[in-house]
């Protein structure tokens, strides 16, 4: 009777210690979420994700890390928290999905977001590349602050994609979000801040503030 006892009383502790599986229905309701239910609702949100794509879109989304989306999604969910954290976190994938990376030329970043200082009086040209390069495809460039607008350049043989003479905004940050669509790749996305030394200067603020 007492080993039944002690098998029962743990048993009742795995259940108790068990993460749950949260699948919140606000960026705020995550946001209040403890570190090891965030973690769950993260990694169940990707794993949503993958079982709705296929074949290789599907093995990179189900290869995010866990850490590096609950990281950006911790980040991601201030914009609006009032958003429904499904659209949210689906958002926020692409911005950590292995498989196709992306680098520009002269360009510091951390493979997610890159900054390039410039001027507002220079036309801007965005010059990257995929690796590994995909066959075809198209990157479409959208500004982050409304009026967004929509700019395309399509994918060549080698990875490489360019726009050319985009007129900046008299504003510190004029960032972009880069979609790459090259399928069976999963969606892919990264953003590209052309900061505005002169704005700046002038007493623009400068990003994040």
């Amino acid at each position: 009777m007492l080993a039944a006892t002690a098998l029962a009383l743990g048993a009742c502790g795995e259940e108790t210690a068990s993460v749950p599986d949260p699948r919140p229905a606000t960026a705020a309701v995550y946001s209040g979420l403890p570190d090891a239910e965030r973690a769950a609702a993260a990694a169940a949100c990707r794993d949503r994700a993958a079982a709705r794509a296929s074949g290789l879109a599907a093995r990179q989304i189900g290869d995010v890390d866990e850490e590096m989306l609950v990281r950006r999604l911790d980040v991601e969910v201030v914009v609006d928290e009032g958003a429904p954290f499904e659209r949210t976190c689906a958002a926020t994938l692409p911005l950590v999905t292995p498989g196709l990376r992306v680098r520009f030329a002269g360009v510091t970043g951390n493979g997610i977001t890159f900054t390039y200082p410039t001027r507002s009086d220079r036309p801007l040209t965005i010059r990257g590349t995929i690796t590994p390069a995909p066959a075809g495809g198209r990157v479409i460039a959208r500004r982050e602050v409304a009026p967004h607008g929509r700019l395309t350049a399509t994918i060549d043989a080698q990875g490489g994609f360019e726009f050319r003479d985009i007129k900046l905004r008299k504003m510190a940050d004029n960032t972009f979000l880069l979609a790459i669509e090259a399928p069976p790749n999963a969606p892919r996305e990264v953003r590209f801040t052309a900061l505005c030394m002169d704005c700046i200067i002038s007493g623009s603020p400068p990003p994040g503030t």
